[in-house]
């Protein structure tokens, strides 16, 4: 098997437990990381600030601990939510850019369908010069069982009319701030939680919270936070929030907000399956039918061609 559960650092029942922690514990643990990565570095770190509730908390989380300012760094790809533009700009912050338009990566790379696992299942198995037993594993799994290979639903996208990838992510928001962290000699905290998906999950377990021997180190503290801690934290400090997510309220001790739930980039079709009606889009018409037009309008005719990609994998829009 390619994902030897011995080689990770925290086995699948010991992020368990650290995820479901008392919430008191978790805000020390995670102030002790904060304050080891400070001092492993000698404060030349930053906050990777996306202006989301994660980084929101995060970057009041290390000031608070650090009893000082820390850089914000913000990549501004032109895809985020106007409101979050908007409040991420009341700081200040270090704006940075990618190199690429989304449009480019998308015709050159793919389309960042489902998710960021199956993604780049597609797009090994589409592109990838894969060894016979790899391929199978991706396609069938192993004598182990199932663990790693791509869900029946969605090998249609092997073949389908369009690429699909993942490394949209790496191109327009990771590769500007390793550029950054190289340039200023700073390493980051990143707002990564337990509740962004399996191949987070994993990531985390192979590294911990704090990642120092890799080619780009990165601090995770959140990394075994849920969503209802993050909305906790925001509540119980009285941070102020971008208004995009409506209000947090709290039923039968359950925190939810009242608007958006995610505001990662508006035009990423990733867990968009899952989502209830009016799912993104179909908000996204209603609040921006110019954009909304664009991005669903053919490549042919200068838009990015969501409309056929969408309907091919039967999303509502």
């Amino acid at each position: 098997m390619f994902i030897m559960d011995k080689e990770l650092k925290l086995q699948d029942w010991e992020f368990s437990q650290r995820k479901h922690l008392p919430y008191e514990v978790k805000l020390l643990l995670s102030a002790r990381r904060i304050m080891d990565w400070y001092d492993y570095y000698g404060g030349m770190v930053y906050v990777s600030f996306s202006g989301g509730l994660d980084s929101t908390v995060l970057a009041h989380m290390v000031e608070h601990v650090l009893e000082r300012s820390v850089p914000r760094v913000f990549v501004d790809t032109g895809l985020e939510h106007p409101e979050i533009r908007e409040f991420v700009h009341s700081f200040d912050v270090e704006v940075l850019y990618p190199e690429y338009s989304f449009r480019d990566v998308i015709l050159e790379r793919g389309y960042p369908l489902v998710s960021k696992e199956v993604a780049a299942m597609v797009r090994k198995l589409r592109h990838g010069n894969l060894s016979d037993r790899y391929r199978n594993y991706l396609l069938h799994g192993d004598e182990r069982g199932k663990l790693g290979k791509i869900s029946e639903c969605w090998k249609f996208l092997i073949d389908a009319p369009f690429d699909t990838s993942e490394e949209c992510c790496v191109i327009m928001k990771e590769k500007p701030l390793v550029s950054y962290g190289k340039a200023a000699g700073r390493v980051p905290y990143i707002g990564i939680t337990q509740d962004e998906g399996r191949m987070r999950q994993r990531q985390y377990n192979k590294t911990g919270c704090n990642v120092y021997n890799a080619k780009y180190p990165k601090s995770q503290p959140l990394g075994f936070w849920t969503k209802q801690d993050i909305l906790r934290y925001v509540v119980e400090n009285r941070l102020r929030f971008c208004p995009v997510y409506g209000e947090i309220v709290e039923e039968d001790g359950v925190y939810r907000t009242t608007g958006e739930q995610r505001t990662g980039c508006m035009y990423c079709a990733m867990g968009c399956h899952m989502e209830q009606e009016p799912n993104r889009y179909q908000r996204l018409k209603e609040r921006d039918l110019k954009k909304y037009e664009y991005i669903m309008k053919p490549v042919s005719a200068g838009g990015l061609g969501f409309d056929y990609v969408l309907n091919y994998c039967n999303i509502a829009h």
